[in-house]
């Protein structure tokens, strides 16, 4: 029931006196009030209705400290005040500021019938102002004579009883209002009839009317705030339901769910949760793409790890196999060295029996002058050998083209080692030519033989063949010289061969040096690229359980079901 504030409202002004001033202002005021019929009371009689008063005042106190409804309440108020301030009857009345009217909701000293029929009365809160008006007012309260005739129906019963001149009219309206000092308006009015002593109300009763209407007011105030709190607490503990309610499903996962609460102070507690749900959803929806992201981007890697393990394996068997190329290389060359060292020294050789050679051409060169000197001596005596000196010179001829052969041979053997650079393939080619063309010289030496033998069986048949003879020792000494000139060739062709075998050698040895260090080199790659194979499958394994870990979060996050927007 709410309250409306009067445009003449007048706040309360009540000074508590002690009892002896009270007693002393007595004396002085009541031969004063003429106008006012004074109750018949001795000192005594007033002083304990004042300590009644006091005591009901104390209890009626007691109400604003006690959790009771406002009907209660009320109830309390009309029998504490009823059995306080002389009147037999109370009605008390409360505004109703949205239906605009006051109602009667508590009564004292009047029949059923007459509280349902002030129940039932329509009473517009404009008809205040007709009773409230500043002429009726006295202190606080409003007294209207019968003597105005203000309709008062709906307001009091009219009593029918006899009065007295100068006393209580039947028709007298005596109201006192009920202020809230809380809210600082009009809650509503006390309307009293029917005093015990049937005299009209003092200034004294008045005041204690007026007091007792004040702790009234106060605790129908706080009977209202207190009912107004237990709504409130009523309507929060449905709104906390309700907020328990809509939080279940949150609490199950359901981000797309926003709160719908109606409690106005639990809105604000509302929006912040949707603000919070909007937050959290926006983080689990970034969450979910990371995740995602975080899953795919995994699962990539450990694609890709999968083919760098793949491929480190491959190349490690790679690596493996160059190494055991170049190790076999290396062993190679150290062969190669080793028969080049064999070559060399076979060279050198080969030098020295050329020098030999020479040294054994030289002297036979010596001899066959010598021959041909006895001879030319002879050659008168051996005319006829010169028939058979034309063959020997024809065969001479055939040596000298060998010769001639053998000598551009040669020069062709050192163009060949010199383009063969530090392999020498060439060499072995040369050397098989100058092997046939010694088969060659061989043969030639050996029909040279036969026909020396030839000619000496002639010349022991026919002395007479000297001249003959000393054609053939003449050949024979230009043979030997040009065989002089050949091997004088070969011993340079020789020496060059050496030289290049010597190089063919340290070469090799280089290579093979070389070998050991790109063996080592190989062999570190090979470390490292087992050491990278252990790497990638650790981080293989790393993806593994990352995956494992970005699934499980998948999963967890899974349980929170947020709006697609």
């Amino acid at each position: 029931m709410s309250e409306r504030i009067l445009p003449n409202k007048v706040p309360l002004r009540i000074r508590f006196r002690s009892t002896t001033e009270q007693i002393q202002w007595e004396r002085e005021a009541l031969p004063q009030s003429a106008a006012l019929t004074s109750p018949d009371l001795t000192n005594v009689t007033g002083i304990q209705k004042r300590i009644e008063q006091t005591k009901e005042l104390i209890r009626l106190g007691q109400l604003l400290r006690a959790d009771l409804g406002l009907d209660e309440v009320i109830q309390q108020i009309v029998a504490t005040t009823v059995r306080c301030i002389g009147f037999r009857k109370l009605a008390v009345n409360l505004i109703d500021e949205d239906a605009q009217r006051f109602l009667a909701v508590a009564f004292a000293g009047l029949s059923l019938d007459e509280e349902d029929f002030l129940r039932e009365a329509e009473n517009p809160i404009d008809k205040l102002t007709v009773y409230l008006r500043p002429e009726f007012r006295i202190s606080q309260s409003y007294f209207i004579s019968h003597t105005h005739n203000i309709d008062y129906q709906g307001t009091i019963v009219t009593m029918h009883t006899p009065h007295k001149e100068g006393g209580w009219h039947p028709d007298d309206l005596f109201f006192v209002p009920l202020f809230s000092p809380r809210e600082q308006k009009m809650l509503g009015f006390l309307s009293l009839d029917d005093p015990e002593d049937g005299n009209l109300p003092t200034e004294e009763s008045i005041q204690v009317t007026e007091l007792f209407a004040n702790q009234a007011a106060i605790a129908i105030d706080n009977a209202r705030l207190f009912q107004q709190q237990e709504t409130d607490r009523l309507a929060l503990e449905v709104g906390i339901a309700q907020l328990r309610t809509e939080l279940e499903p949150i609490q199950r996962g359901d981000l797309s769910k926003r709160m719908q609460l109606t409690h106005q102070k639990l809105q604000p507690i509302g929006e912040a949760i949707n603000v919070m749900l909007d937050e959290i959803s926006s983080i689990v929806r970034s969450v979910q793409m990371v995740t995602q992201a975080v899953e795919e981007h995994t699962r990539s890697v450990q694609r890709s790890s999968e083919f760098l393990v793949r491929d480190t394996s491959q190349q490690e068997r790679q690596v493996n196999q160059i190494s055991k190329v170049i190790g076999d290389l290396a062993e190679m060359m150290h062969q190669i060295s080793e028969q080049a060292a064999h070559m060399s020294r076979a060279a050198v050789d080969a030098v020295d029996v050329t020098n030999n050679a020479q040294d054994t051409v030289a002297r036979a060169y010596a001899g066959m002058s010598k021959v041909r000197e006895a001879t030319m001596l002879s050659s008168r005596t051996m005319k006829s050998l010169g028939e058979r000196g034309q063959v020997i010179s024809e065969t001479a001829l055939e040596v000298s083209d060998l010769g001639t052969r053998l000598h551009h041979l040669a020069l062709n053997a050192a163009i060949e080692a010199t383009r063969a650079g530090e392999y020498g393939k060439g060499f072995s080619t040369i050397a098989q030519e100058i092997r046939s063309l010694a088969v060659g010289s061989s043969e030639i030496a050996r029909n040279i033989g036969t026909y020396i033998r030839t000619i000496q069986s002639e010349t022991n048949a026919a002395s007479q063949s000297v001249e003959q003879n000393t054609q053939q020792v003449v050949m024979q000494s230009e043979l030997v010289t040009q065989t002089g000139v050949a091997l004088e060739v070969i011993g340079e062709v020789t020496d060059q061969l050496s030289r290049l075998i010597e190089d063919v050698r340290s070469t090799a040895e280089n290579q093979a040096q070389s070998s050991h260090l790109v063996v080592g080199s190989v062999n570190e790659i090979l470390r490292m690229t087992a050491d990278i194979t252990q790497h990638m499958r650790e981080m293989q394994q790393s993806m593994v359980q990352m995956a494992d870990l970005t699934n499980s979060l998948r999963q967890r996050i899974s349980v929170f079901h947020i709006s697609e927007h």
